[in-house]
């Protein structure tokens, strides 16, 4: 099962993205974690603790931002020129990736980032679970 989990670039609850992590560790033993790969907030303590709880970890980067290790798509995806549209097909990408989303939201879903994703997986009519 394909679990993303992201969060806003403000959320700095490392304690409770652990617990959350190590928690999923008891539910499925073929789990994978999607993560957006953003560099502040959730997301960079999301990729570290899935790597080091043992999960298989993959993100969807920005279209205009380099491949890495952990890039969902090909190599031909990636430095691609800055456009706001990146954002939303990375959106889009991501939405139609996983199975389940959870989002880690410090601002009550006032982050554009959240807003957009929790729109696009309702129509998607996927499962998504906030924590504040």
């Amino acid at each position: 099962m394909r679990i993303g989990i992201t969060g806003t670039k403000t959320y700095e609850n490392k304690a409770k993205i652990k617990n959350f992590m190590f928690q999923l560790k008891n539910h499925a033993d073929d789990l994978e974690i999607i993560g957006l790969g953003e560099r502040d907030g959730a997301d960079r303590y999301i990729k570290r603790y899935a790597l080091e709880f043992g999960y298989s970890y993959r993100e969807a980067n920005l279209a205009h931002t380099p491949q890495n290790l952990y890039s969902l798509l090909s190599e031909q995806h990636y430095n691609k020129p800055y456009t706001p549209k990146n954002f939303f097909t990375r959106n889009k990408i991501y939405t139609q990736f996983v199975d389940k989303c959870v989002l880690f939201d410090d601002s009550n879903s006032g982050d554009l980032k959240i807003i957009t994703l929790v729109r696009d997986f309702a129509k998607a009519r996927k499962q998504v679970v906030i924590v504040n």
